[in-house]
């Protein structure tokens, strides 16, 4: 958004609030805006799971077509403290239903003969207990990690759900930031996040087994196209619906086939009312946004913040959804915007069009900021290899020049 804000040259102002995936819905949802109105509190909502079958359908019957459109990829993971020292040299492997009797407080303590048969070398105190963290009020996450483990392990659990009921002896958090903060401070702890976030706060990350039977990091299975495999397994076997005005309620991409398929994969969704007659001037600049977020340049802003782009196939779905929003035909007071990427004499000085070849000071500084700090980190790295290198010169008794 602070780039469209600097990019066009009539002031544009556009905000987003970061609130939680349920948070979004019912303000895009709007049934108490007054009571029974269903207008919308926001002009487009966003989150990382689809509207249920009955929001959906109560949505229609008050006149109001969501349309869907994802853009965005990402793991979910699971995360511990358990200290390095006792851990085996490939990290702590765990499968779903090791973890579903985890989180149903079935298993309740690290040297349980069920972690300890996939983890021969893991060496806990004998009757360490594990403390479990889960989220409270409505978490696309925890919806996440719930479809996941009843995929994978069904016979183990049934619950699934943004809010579900966990056993008494585990411990709730509001947010992802309390979880992240919460694990980081309590030895032998699990809980559950996004798996950029975890790994940007420094957490240890869970190896968990996928479909095909890898143990693997979220980063790992990055590193091999898995995130993205998963969306391309689902759209070959029909999960994701083609028209973007469909029920996504049944959407999921977790536990897909594959080697390296990462098992809990999210899909992020912008949701937006077809219909923008009445909008003025907000219809044509949603349309626009949307529009670059699915570009190529758009997409490859998400490797930024952790997220993977969607492939070109969901893509496809997601621009269906363009050519359906309704939008008030192009005048002063809804004018259609355009893109200059490349130097467009003239033309790209006209009003209505959102300019690469146009930066803020703040965009300008930031860009600033972002090269010294790559600088300081390259030097950091190669005053760490030098003295690594005197020190290797140093034991072997060889003389340093």
């Amino acid at each position: 958004m602070s780039l469209f804000e600097a990019r066009a040259k009539p002031p544009v102002k556009m905000t987003y609030r970061g609130v939680g995936s349920s948070i979004g819905q019912y303000e895009f949802m709007g049934e108490e805006n007054p009571a029974g109105a269903y207008v919308s509190y926001n002009d487009f909502g966003s989150g990382d799971m689809p509207f249920s079958t009955e929001d959906r359908q109560t949505l229609l019957d008050n006149g109001v077509t969501v349309l869907h459109v994802p853009f965005n990829l990402g793991a979910m993971s699971f995360f511990h403290n358990v200290p390095d020292s006792t851990l085996p040299s490939t990290g702590l492997n765990l499968d779903a239903c090791i973890i579903a009797d985890i989180f149903n407080a079935v298993i309740t303590t690290w040297d349980h003969d069920d972690i300890m048969a996939i983890n021969p070398d893991f060496s806990p105190p004998s009757g360490q207990p594990i403390v479990v963290y889960h989220r409270t009020h409505g978490s696309s996450t925890t919806k996440g990690i719930t479809q996941y483990l009843a995929a994978a392990c069904p016979e183990k659990w049934t619950q699934v759900g943004s809010t579900i009921e966990w056993p008494d002896v585990t411990v709730a958090v509001e947010g992802s930031g309390e979880m992240s903060s919460m694990i980081d401070a309590t030895e032998y702890s699990i809980g559950y996040i996004d798996s950029g976030h975890g790994r940007d706060d420094g957490l240890s990350e869970v190896e968990l087994k996928n479909l095909y039977g890898t143990y693997q990091s979220s980063a790992e299975a990055i590193a091999q196209g898995g995130v993205q495999a998963a969306a391309e397994e689902a759209i070959a076997l029909g999960v994701l619906p083609t028209d973007p005005s469909a029920d996504f309620n049944n959407v999921s991409l977790h536990n897909m086939p594959g080697q390296y398929t990462w098992p809990i994969v999210a899909v992020s969704y912008l949701y937006v009312n077809q219909n923008q007659l009445d909008s003025g001037s907000k219809g044509p600049l949603l349309y626009a946004f949307i529009k670059y977020i699915l570009s190529e340049d758009g997409q490859a802003l998400l490797g930024d913040y952790n997220f993977e782009a969607a492939p070109a196939d969901m893509l496809d779905i997601s621009r269906a959804a363009l050519d359906m929003m309704d939008l008030p035909l192009a005048s002063d007071s809804s004018p259609k915007w355009t893109f200059e990427s490349n130097t467009t004499k003239g033309g790209g000085q006209e009003d209505y069009v959102i300019s690469a070849k146009r930066r803020s000071w703040f965009e300008y500084e930031l860009g600033e900021i972002e090269s010294e700090m790559a600088t300081a980190d390259d030097l950091a790295t190669l005053e760490a290899t030098v003295d690594e290198l005197a020190a290797l010169v140093r034991s072997s008794g060889l003389i340093a020049l």
